[in-house]
């Protein structure tokens, strides 16, 4: 620590002393004029000046000297430089970016007390010019304070900072450090990187490229993996007994490290309440499957639980998920075969093959559709009936409103030209395909959603299926096309009407014009046509943490587990609050637009309208992300060198030069004492005058005495 000056040029005030020891050192003795009326009779002498070389007011003298010193210091703005005690090194004001990691798997040991005392320390350190930011992230980042030196802002905020229920990803975190570090004006970057460092939170293809010359100091926080026990998944088996449904559930449990066999209750819970209990032994890094006795479920919105004894990582320990009764889906099949033919025989034996009962259908042979025949149902299939004008204008009312339509063009199909509009285009006539074994189906949109499910590895495959005739079909405009057959003509086509759906399918759906009926996919593929058209969903039993619910779709609301009726009522209710699993309030109200649920914590969200308590809320279950509890590490020097450049910082030379005027100039800023010092010298000069008033008047008394 040394003394040193802003404004070194005005201390060559200093050089003003000279004035008053001059002027202690003259002194003139003034003439005293005398006028006689003649002056003829006095001889003329010369007047002598009498010069004094000694001083005699030694402390006026200091007095003024010393004004006039503090006048020169004051001006030349001094102050003590504490450079090499504030920032410890000559590079310059830093700027530090702090990420720290909050992903759930910090909370084995005491990793994430330890990630805050670092990050205390860090902000300890700060300098009086650098500035610091503290990050914190999960999957993805949040910057909680930015580019700032006042460290009580920075430690208040680490007290408000918690485990999260989030996996973990490096990308996002370093992409902001990026930014801050790519804005900064000061010559220095550090990022501090306090994590557990998990493998799977870097796959090295982030695109992060810290700037030149920024450090990255890893501070690598967990130590040997504990031997961690999970439930991995749960399997619900719905199944229709007497007119009930029951779900067996079977959980998969799960274990990672350990040496030797250990037995572990896993038991399942039902809003809240323990009903059965199994014990199963896993193996060092082993697994195995606990089948449970079938329960009823006969209320809605039915909070369930697998859970196992804690551990060390206590995040995974539970698996939750919420069931309901499953409503039936309503489906009215319109069949225009005559006599002993029955063209729906495949369809219907497909669509009764059902264990939990989602299908109610009704059959009839006809080829008029009546307004009672749609009260009720959610789906009508026109297969292979030619219907007439008015059923076609009961049907395009239908649909408008919601409803879904499936028409199967067979032998015997037909269509009214007035409700032509309808349909996503116009059927032409049949065309063989016998030549070459017949056709078969060359594209298929797998992401719709009734391919959707047959897009996997061994999910399905259509290509065995042959077609010996087909119908010509000219698209509209407005339709798409959701298969085609290997010569381009359309097989499945498809067509918003309103609020509903129109599909076309352009064979038959038995065995008479094609085999499809007789491969293994003909069943899951009815299925899946019927509950698209039927506006079915398929309910979701849980949802992972980071994912997010928009609770004005009523889709959305179905793939929740919430029934079509209560999914309705809750999207047009615009007045909803959320109780978070922490027991937070979320307000949902919205006047309009979409209103969208963040699910970041694990447990069991409840929505109700305020301030009322009704006895089966809409409650939605939420998992962490089991990625997570791979403990395996990555090396923090692999992460730093794929981030961070070798080359120089070509502005740290002149950044450097600019970094030490700042810090002068705010050191001196901070300490101000050309203020004190200025306050001196106006005192001084305050009794500096006093004395020299006092003097004056001393010296007169004594020359009038003496005369």
């Amino acid at each position: 620590m040394s003394l040193a000056f802003l404004v070194p040029l005005f201390l060559l005030g200093l050089a003003g002393i000279v004035v008053p020891i001059l002027v202690h050192l003259t002194r003139r003795q003034r003439r005293n004029v005398v006028t006689f009326p003649s002056l003829m009779f006095l001889e003329r002498i010369p007047f002598q000046e009498q010069r004094r070389r000694r001083i005699q007011h030694w402390l006026l003298l200091a007095l003024r000297s010393l004004a006039l010193a503090l006048l020169a210091l004051a001006f030349a703005r001094p102050f003590l430089d504490r450079s090499d005690l504030s920032l410890g090194a000559a590079s310059g004001p830093r700027e530090i970016v702090v990420l720290l990691d909050q992903s759930y798997s910090m909370e084995i040991g005491d990793q994430f007390t330890r990630a805050l005392d670092e990050a205390r320390e860090i902000f300890a350190d700060l300098g009086p010019l650098d500035r610091a930011s503290l990050v914190v992230f999960g999957q993805g980042a949040r910057v909680v304070a930015r580019s700032t030196g006042d460290r009580l802002r920075l430690n208040t905020a680490l007290d408000t900072l918690s485990i999260s229920s989030s996996s973990t990803s490096f990308g996002p975190a370093l992409k902001v450090a990026q930014t801050v570090l790519e804005e900064s004006e000061l010559p220095v970057g550090e990022v501090y990187l306090l994590s557990d460092f998990q493998r799977i939170g870097w796959a090295g293809d982030e695109g992060v490229y810290l700037p030149a010359g920024a450090k990255v100091i890893s501070i690598k926080l967990s130590e040997d993996p504990p031997d961690n026990i999970q439930v991995t998944d749960v399997d619900l088996i719905r199944q229709a007994v007497s007119g009930r449904e029951r779900i067996t559930p079977t959980a998969r449990i799960a274990r990672n490290g350990g040496l030797d066999a250990r037995e572990v209750d896993v038991s399942l819970e039902l809003d809240g309440q323990e009903i059965q209990t199994r014990t199963v032994t896993l193996e060092a890094n082993g697994a195995a499957s606990v089948a449970f006795q079938p329960f009823t479920v006969s209320q809605p919105h039915t909070r369930g639980s697998i859970r196992i004894p804690t551990d060390e990582l206590t995040a995974d320990d539970v698996m939750n998920f919420v069931v309901s009764p499953g409503t039936a889906l309503s489906l009215l099949v319109i069949d225009g075969s005559g006599g002993s033919t029955d063209a729906s025989l495949y369809l219907r034996r497909a669509l009764e093959i059902s264990d939990d009962g989602r299908f109610r259908l009704t059959h009839r042979r006809t080829n008029n559709v009546r307004a009672e025949d749609l009260d009720g149902t959610d789906a009508v299939i026109i297969n292979d009936a030619r219907i007439d004008g008015a059923s076609a204008e009961r049907l395009r009312n239908f649909v408008q409103a919601g409803g879904g339509l499936l028409v199967v063009l067979g032998e015997k199909a037909g269509w009214p030209a007035s409700a032509q509009d309808l349909l996503p285009g116009a059927a032409g006539e049949p065309q063989d395909r016998l030549q070459g074994r017949g056709g078969r189906l060359g594209h298929l949109e797998y992401g719709h959603p009734v391919f959707e499910p047959f897009s996997g590895p061994r999910s399905g495959d259509f290509t065995g299926a042959r077609f010996f005739r087909t119908r010509n079909f000219v698209l509209s405009d407005s339709a798409s096309v959701l298969a085609r057959f290997d010569d381009g003509s359309v097989a499945f086509a498809e067509q918003t009407y309103g609020l509903g759906t129109v599909l076309v399918w352009t064979s038959t759906l038995d065995s008479f014009w094609n085999d499809l009926a007789l491969q293994p996919v003909y069943l899951p593929f009815i299925h899946r046509v019927s509950e698209y058209i039927g506006g079915r969903t398929e309910a979701l039993p849980w949802f992972t943490t980071g994912q997010v619910l928009d609770l004005g779709d009523p889709a959305a609301l179905a793939s929740a587990g919430l029934v079509s009726a209560e999914s309705a009522e809750l999207s047009d209710d615009r007045d909803q609050v959320a109780l978070t699993p922490s027991g937070q309030s979320i307000d949902l109200s919205s006047d309009d637009g979409p209103r969208y649920l963040a699910l970041d914590e694990s447990g069991f969200y409840t929505i109700r309208p305020p301030r009322s308590s009704p006895e089966r809320p809409f409650v939605v279950a939420v998992n962490v992300e089991l990625e997570e509890s791979d403990l395996t590490t990555l090396d923090p020097e692999e992460l730093v060198a794929q981030v961070t450049s070798s080359e120089p910082n070509p502005d740290a030379a002149a950044g450097f030069v600019q970094a030490t005027a700042l810090q002068m100039e705010d050191q001196e800023r901070r300490q101000a004492l050309w203020r004190w010092i200025l306050i001196a010298a106006f005192g001084l000069l305050a009794a500096e005058t006093l004395m020299s008033n006092w003097v004056s008047r001393r010296t007169a008394a004594a020359t009038l005495t003496t005369t």
